[in-house]
């Protein structure tokens, strides 16, 4: 079995084919969003931990006030 690109195991073999075939402005496109898209979702993470972190910081100031 041949090896790709690394990173590039588990990819939909049918996605692959449609890079393959897809010109030069289509793959940046992609590219640009798959970058938004991870940004995206790290920026969720991100938000998630700071409110939680307040939550934490919330619960520890009501419980030394106990």
């Amino acid at each position: 079995m041949e090896k790709g690109h690394m990173g590039m195991e588990g990819v939909d073999p049918v996605m692959m084919a449609i890079w393959n075939k897809a010109d030069d402005d289509t793959k940046k496109m992609w590219t640009l969003r798959m970058l938004d898209e991870k940004i995206m979702m790290k920026e969720g993470m991100i938000r998630h931990l700071q409110h939680k972190l307040e939550t934490m910081k919330m619960l520890k100031s009501k419980i030394e006030k106990m």
